[in-house]
Parts: C-alpha cells; structure tokens; sequence
C-alpha cells in the first residue's frame, strides 16, 4: 500500500485514527442501487434531490489515485450544501497492493475503481478517471511524464472538466517535490494547467464547448499555515445522525483493499484549503464570489440569446422557489404532498431544454439543465410512491440468445398513473420481441401491481462480451487503450449497462421517464433477496491452470497444462484446441473437444491436459504460448472472464487471456525436503515455488501454535502476513525458537506494525516514510560479494538484476541492531544509498532474514534472476 497522506490532512485526529478500525457503511448511501431490492429512494433520496433542485454548487477534486480523494471535502459539499461534487483520479491504482484478494495489476485496478465508487455512494459525490495505468510508486515527476504522456492527461482532465462542468476546482497535492509521490506531483500539474486550459476555446475543441473553472484551490495538508480558508466538518447530517467528518471516515473506509478502514470519532473538525486563483475565497466559503443559485445556469447562455436567457431565468427562479418551500413543508408521514410541485419542477425544466439550441457554448446550459431535469423526474415518482423495476433470472446470455425479462410498474400513491410505455436502451443493439402480461403471482405473498409484463428479448448474434470498456484493447505502454469505446463514456469509471429499460408514463398529467439496468434477482434462502448485473459472455471460454511457467533449464525438458474449455451456450457445442508454441518448439497437435452445455448458471466444461515440450538445446529467454478454442463456424475463443467479486463492491469481468509466458533459466534448487510458507496479502508465491520444484507447505494457524516447526529447512513469511494473519504474532516466539534450534527464517517486507510490534530477534525499525527503491533498473551493489546468499546454489551475476518490475523493493529496514548483516545496496537516481533491502543474522543455530526486495512482484511476472536469488536464501545454512 502506497503511504497514504489522509492523516496528516485532518491534523488533530492522527492519533485517533492511526488506530483506527474499519468502519460499516451500511444504510448511510443516498442513491438507488440497481442491486438493491426496488426502492423509490424513499425520504433521503427526495429531501437530497429538492436540495440539489434549489442550488448550484459544483467542485471537482483532483488527484493521482485511489484513496488519495479528499473525502470530507466531497462530503462537505454533496451531502452537505446539496451540491454537485466529483473526484478525478489520474490513475485506477492498479500498481499498488492489495489486503484483502489476489488482484494486481489490472485486476487491483478493477477492485479499486469500484471501492471508489462504493465510496462515492455513501459521500454522494461522482468519479471519473484518466486513461492512465499506475505503474507504481515513483520518486520523480520526469519518471512520470516518461510513461504518462502529459498531453494525454490533460485531454483526459479537460474532456472531465468540460462534462462536469465545476466552478471550483482542488488539487489534492502541490507541483512540487512536497508531493512526495511522482504522481502526486503530475496530478498537480495537470490541475493547474487544466484550470486554464478548460476554458480554452483552441485546446481540444472536440471535447466540446469551453468551461471556465471560477476558483482554485490546493488542500492545505501539507502546508497548514498557508491555508486560506477552513471548512467545519462537525455538523450533523440529519438523515444518518452521523457529522460530515464521520460520513467522510465512512466513505474512506470503502477503500478496504487499502487498509483504509478508520473510525468515525465525534467531534469537530475542520478541512483546511489553500487559495491559488480565481475568486477570493472566504474564510469559510469555498464557493465565495461564485454564483451558486440556480439561475446561475441561465446567465451561462451568451449574451446573443438575451431573450432566452431571461425567460429560463425566469423558470429557474420558480424551480428554485418550489424546491425549497417543498423542502421545507416536506412531511415524512406524507411525502406525496410534494409530488404536485415537482412535477412543475419537471415541466419548467423540460420546457427550458426544449427551447435551447443544440449548438456551442449552448450545450453546457442545456447538459446542466438535462441533469436536474432528471433529478426532478426521480424525485417526483418518489414523491408520488411511482415504483419500477426490471429484472430476469438469468445473470449471463450469450450472443444470438433470446432472454426473459420482467418489468414490473406499481402506483403505490395517490395520483393518477397511466400504464407505462417501455423501451430497450443497449449499444449493442437489443432487441424487444414481444410483450404480454405476467400471469398472477403464486407466491405466498401474492403482490398486485398496476403493470407487470414479461417481456422476450433477443441479443443481437454479434454482441461483445460485457467487459469494462477500458480492457476492450490492450494496454498502450502505461495507458488503457480507449480506442472503439463511444465518446460519452470515456472517463467514465465503466461503460454502461448491457441493457436497460425505460419506462414512460404519464404521472398527473406530467410525462416522465425513468430508466433502470436490467439485473439478476434471485431468492437466496440465506440472504433472501439477491441482485446481479446482467451480463454477455463469450460462447466458449479457456482457461488455463497458469499464466506463467519459470522453466529450470536442467531440471525437465516438458511441462503440462491443463486447459479448461468451457460452454456457455444452451447446446452442446464441438470445438478443437489450438496451442501456438514458440518457433523451434515441437508442435502441439490441435486437440478435439466436445463441451456440454451449461446447467442452469454454470458453464459446461472439459478438461485437456496439453504437454510442451522444450527444444535441446533450450536458450535463455522468455517464450509465450498461445491456446484458443475454434468452434465449428471457425470463430475463436481465446480467453476467459473472470469476476472480481466481494460484497462491498459491484462484481466486475475481467478478462484474462489464454496465454501462458514460459520464462527459461539456469535456476539451481537447494536440498530441501520440506518448506514451509505463511500466506501474506496478494501472495502467490507458494504455488510459483511449487511450480520449480521446492516442496513448500502452507502453514495454518494449528501448525503455527503446535506444529513440530524443526520438520521444515526453511519458513518463508509472505509479505505483511504480521497484518493479513493474526495467528502470526501469537506464534512468533515459536518462530524464533525454530531459527534457534538451526532453522531458516525468511521475513518478507512488513510494515510498521511488524517494526513496531517487536517481532524481530534484534532492534529493527522502518523509517517513516520507509525506505524504497522505485526505480526497478537501479543499479545493486553486492556489500558482500562472497556471502553464500550470491554464491550458492545459484552464482548471482549482475544479469540477474534485469528486467525488474515496478520496484527493487520497499519497507527497506531504516536502522538495525549491529547483528544484522546488509547484504546489498541501491539508491533510485540522485537518491540515497539504502543497505536496508536485505540482512541476515545469526540466531542460535540459524538464520534469520529480512528482505524488503518486491518479490511478490518479481516472481509472479517471470523474472528469472528474482528466483535464482530466493533459492540462494532457501539454502542459507544449508551446510548443516
């Protein structure tokens, strides 16, 4: 996890949260959730929509990655002032590290990119990304610029800027090296050339009509004494109980693959900004000199368009006015009483877009009038108790499928509610079939509804699978590839549903629209209830067992996968299995497979063991392998979707290639015959050491308590297993008896509670911020060039340090006791030299290491001289 700066921002309460523990978020979301169970919204939902109806506050935050965003400033002014407020992410975090699942890489970028937004549900503001692939932490702002290029980034941030449309905007960090973080540093960048460029008419005019941005801001973080203004988080947001700060804390506490889980503590507080340009900010007003009532919106219109201009001032006055007198008569016992004057609300707005032109600067009034139009619609069939909903029991359909859905319509209210008109919304090009009544219920608790119909619904033949819209392509160096994705989802964090519906209908005269995603319901006898998105998936899958085999080269000359190819059609389906092998590899002849259909949810599958053989002699070198599967039709199936999937978070697919890199070497193993292994977080090393052959076991927590340890040459701690496995510390002791009995301990990096928590036999402690090295070319020196860790059994040659990813290594040991041994030194450029990255003590009988070298990356991604390293540690000692 990449050092995160939430702390320091919110000065006086550092030591309360540094202990904090995770906080629940439930029932403090504001929004409808398709992946709830129907719902008008109900009272929440209505008094937040009249507040935003009645104002115009908007404020964009900016930033580098997840869990960077100012979350009590997104708080302050969504759920506090009913205003409109958004967070820019450069990046999705895919280069950072995860606590809580085996995702990196883009995986980790997925889960990060819906913790935001589960985030954004309970603050209730909105999220938005650039293109850009975090490669992980970077001391440099040129490192940066190298592999974001600038230019990009900033389209990127204008095209947000233009489609949100803020009249302040907060950069989270400086442009300076207090940044820490070399995407820090970009992100200010782009802020503060983006707050000009916005309003720019020549630069990217097609991102459409310009937008000035009023006032600019830096949060004050790490320069209290230069704030300007200071924002109180203590008030109380009446419809949770809770302060804006503990609302705030809840919406942090999202970001569980981080370790950002915080307490809520009572109490007063304050976040505190910093004046750059635009308007003079207030003491205490963020939005000071900036025209934050509703007709605001009007004045945008050119001065050409005077009398338009006038007479939408005019409606927007009147929207504002009923908004918030309706706000205030608002009676919980009878929130239909509002109806009558939302549905105004609805008729003035919509009558204003249709008066605007569809043409320049027009369009940003015209955007910003459609949004609060379809606030109004919501709110008024709220207010009414008007419910609708769409949902079939299926979650997957394949290309060419007819599917049933269910759309269901109920007046729960008072007002009179003509039957709705229904209509298919997908990019893809779904079809509706045909329409008829839903015959009556025969569930226990029969329900009448004012219209429920089932309707048959064909997938177009040539529909794409339902994927994120930025995986649609591979990556471009260090940026996602949005080439073929439509305008209007760029930036977005995901594409829109495969398929929706909306519903229109009359409501007292008034015409709405509603619209809402079609999704999976189910009864679970557990939980009852259950929703799923609905999703297209590939006619056929493959899948294989590994994505990456390091091949010892005197040690086997074959190795097998196993491929499963699996069926999501209704039928059974004939297929061949390919297998593209190197040049010079012995051919693999294409296999036949016959896969079953699938049963009910689950896909058919068959299984093929596939034998590569290598070529003698076999170089060095990286060597990939292609497999797909060729249906009869000849059409080519050649990955899998995988779900990234927990319950604080919408499941997401994934695509994973069938793909296999083999990654051949001279790699030498020590004599061991037993290994044992504690898991620490995104940890899969085991499985990578079982695949060279050494005999490593996982130990549970039993065997940690009262397992006979002395069985095992050698036990490796994976990386900040002291935080992910709390029968670790219970059994330190333990541990530290076996390396004084003559056992092995290898301690990958932890962090501060590892240091702070007395595990290790002598004084070692980590500096905050810890020692790293992030530039993964650094050069390494060997302080000790004839230690048995770089002699034996692999002799460790400065070509072992190649091809690197991400990092050399972090959490480095910042001071140690003088029984400690550092073995290698680094320093990224124009740094300083740290011997922090590896040492090794005597104790007793044994040996104990620790090593902050990014393993657990450089093993999972091939790197040869990584393994030919770790097998050097595995035999330390191994003269005894």
């Amino acid at each position: 996890m990449r050092d995160s700066c939430f702390f320091r921002r919110f000065g006086l309460f550092a030591a309360v949260l540094a202990s904090a523990t995770a906080a629940g978020a439930s029932g403090v979301g504001t929004e409808v959730s398709p992946l709830e169970p129907a719902t008008s919204g109900g009272l929440q939902a209505l008094d937040r929509a009249l507040v935003r109806l009645s104002n115009h506050h908007r404020l964009l935050v900016v930033a580098a990655h997840p869990d960077d965003e100012d979350t009590a400033l997104l708080t302050w002014v969504a759920r506090g002032l009913g205003g409109e407020a958004a967070y820019l992410s450069l990046s999705r975090g895919d280069g950072g590290q995860n606590l809580i699942g085996p995702e990196l890489g883009v995986g980790l970028g997925l889960l990060r990119s819906r913790e935001l937004l589960a985030a954004r549900r309970i603050d209730g503001a909105r999220q938005y990304f650039t293109r850009a692939f975090d490669f992980g932490y970077t001391r440099s702002l040129e490192e940066t610029w190298a592999r974001w290029p600038r230019e990009v980034l900033l389209e990127d941030a204008v095209r947000v800027v233009r489609r949100f449309k803020p009249q302040v905007l907060v950069a989270v960090f400086p442009p300076t090296a207090a940044a820490g973080h070399g995407q820090h540093q970009a992100s200010a960048v782009v802020a503060e050339e983006v707050f000009e460029l916005a309003a720019d008419a020549a630069a990217f005019p097609h991102l459409g009509p310009p937008w000035k941005i009023e006032s600019f801001f830096r949060a004050a973080w790490w320069n209290p004494d230069a704030a300007s203004l200071e924002l109180p988080l203590g008030r109380l947001e009446p419809f949770s109980g809770r302060s804006i700060l503990q609302l705030a804390l809840a919406s942090r506490s999202q970001h569980r693959c981080q370790d950002m889980g915080v307490l809520q503590p009572m109490g007063d507080a304050d976040s505190r900004l910093i004046w750059v340009g635009g308007q003079h900010p207030d003491p205490e007003d963020v939005f000071a000199g900036i025209d934050t009532e509703l007709t605001a919106i009007a004045d945008l219109l050119p001065e050409d368009e005077g009398g338009l201009r006038l007479a939408l001032r005019a409606d927007l006055e009147r929207v504002a006015a009923l908004a918030a007198a309706t706000r205030r008569q608002l009676d919980p016992a009878d929130p239909a009483t509002a109806a009558e004057p939302l549905l105004e609300i609805v008729r003035r707005l919509r009558d204003g877009v249709d008066r605007l032109p569809v043409t320049g600067s027009v369009l940003n009034v015209r955007d910003l009038l459609e949004e609060k139009l379809d606030i109004a619609q919501e709110a008024a069939a709220n207010a009414a108790q008007v419910l609708v909903d769409v949902v079939t029991d299926r979650q997957t359909v394949v290309a060419g499928e007819q599917i049933e859905l269910r759309s269901i319509f109920w007046n729960a209210g008072p007002l009179a509610v003509a039957a709705p008109g229904i209509e298919i919304l997908s990019d893809d090009g779904w079809q509706l079939l045909s329409s008829e009544a839903a015959p009556p219920s025969r569930s226990r608790f029969a329900t009448r509804v004012d219209d429920e119909r089932v309707l048959t619904v064909e997938v177009p033949p040539g529909a794409p699978p339902t994927l994120p819209y930025f995986l649609s392509l591979p990556l471009v160096g260090d940026l996602y590839d949005w080439g073929g994705a439509a305008a209007e989802v760029l930036g977005e964090p995901f594409e829109p549903p495969p398929v929706s519906l909306r519903f229109r209908f009359d409501l007292a005269g008034v015409d709405i629209e509603l619209t809402r995603e079609v999704v999976q319901r189910v009864r679970d006898q557990a939980y009852g209830e259950v929703r799923r998105p609905l999703r297209v998936v590939p006619k056929l899958e493959v899948a294989v067992d590994k994505d990456l085999i390091v091949w010892p080269i005197s040690s086997r000359d074959r190795h097998s996968l196993r491929v499963e190819i699996r069926s999501n059609a209704a039928h059974p389906v004939t297929a061949r299995l390919e297998v593209e092998v190197p040049d010079g590899w012995p051919p693999v002849p294409s296999l036949p497979v016959e896969v079953p259909p699938r049963s009910g949810e689950v896909a058919g599958r068959r299984t093929v063991d596939v034998d590569l053989i290598s070529p003698e002699p076999l170089p060095p070198g990286r060597y990939p392998v292609f497999l797909a599967a060729v249906d009869e039709a000849d059409e080519r199936f050649d990955r899998s979707i995988r779900l990234v999937d927990y319950e604080h978070i919408r499941p997401t697919p994934m695509p994973i290639p069938a793909r296999v890199e083999i990654a051949a070497d001279h790699i030498r193993l020590p004599a061991s015959r037993r290994l044992g292994y504690v898991r620490g977080a995104s940890d899969r090393m085991p499985e990578l050491l079982r695949e060279i052959g050494l005999p490593v076991e996982l130990l549970s927590a039993d065997e940690l308590e009262v397992g006979e340890l002395a069985v095992y040459e050698a036990i490796v701690i994976g990386p900040r297993a002291y935080e992910t496995d709390p029968s670790l510390a219970a059994a330190n002791q333990r541990l530290l008896d076996y390396v004084r009995g003559g056992g092995l301990l290898v301690v990958q990096y932890q962090q501060y509670q590892f240091a702070g928590g007395g595990y290790a036999p002598f004084p070692l402690d980590i500096a905050r911020p810890h020692d790293r090295v992030t530039d993964e070319t650094a050069a390494v020196r060997l302080l000790e060039p004839e230690h048995p860790v770089f002699q034996s059994p692999n002799r460790l040659e400065l070509s072992d340090w190649d091809d690197w990813v991400q990092e050399r290594g972090l959490y480095f040991a910042g001071t140690w006791d003088d029984a400690y041994q550092p073995l290698l030194a680094m320093a990224d450029p124009g740094g300083e030299e740290l011997r922090g990255s590896l040492l090794v003590a005597s104790l007793g009988e044994g040996h104990y290491v620790y090593t902050g070298l990014a393993f657990f990356r450089q093993l999972p991604a091939g790197v040869t001289g990584a393994y030919r390293l770790f097998a050097n540690l595995l035999a330390l000692g191994e003269e005894r």
